[in-house]
C-alpha cells in the first residue's frame, strides 16, 4: 500500500515547517512501518501529524484515482 506513497514530497512538507513557540524545525524520518515526526514539542508535533495525514490522504486519493483510470482504461 505505501509503494504509491511518495515520502520526500510529505518530508519537504513537514520539514519545512517551524514551530512558532521554540523556532525550531522538525526531522521527518522514514520508518519500516511508515514514518516518524521528531519536534521540539508535542503541540507542535500534532499539528505536523495532521499535515502528514492529509498529504497522505491526498496522495492516496491521487493514486486510487490512476489505478481506476488504468484499470478501466481499453
Amino acid at each position: 500500500m505505501s509503494d504509491f506513497l511518495d515520502y520526500s514530497v510529505i518530508k519537504r512538507k513537514i520539514e519545512s515547517e517551524v514551530c512558532a513557540e521554540h523556532n525550531t524545525s522538525p526531522k521527518f524520518i522514514k520508518t519500516a512501518k511508515g514514518f516518524q515526526i521528531n519536534s521540539c514539542c508535542e503541540e507542535f508535533k500534532i499539528k505536523l501529524v495532521e499535515k502528514a495525514k492529509k498529504n497522505i490522504a491526498e496522495q492516496t486519493k491521487s493514486a486510487v484515482k490512476e489505478m481506476m483510470k488504468k484499470a478501466f482504461k481499453r
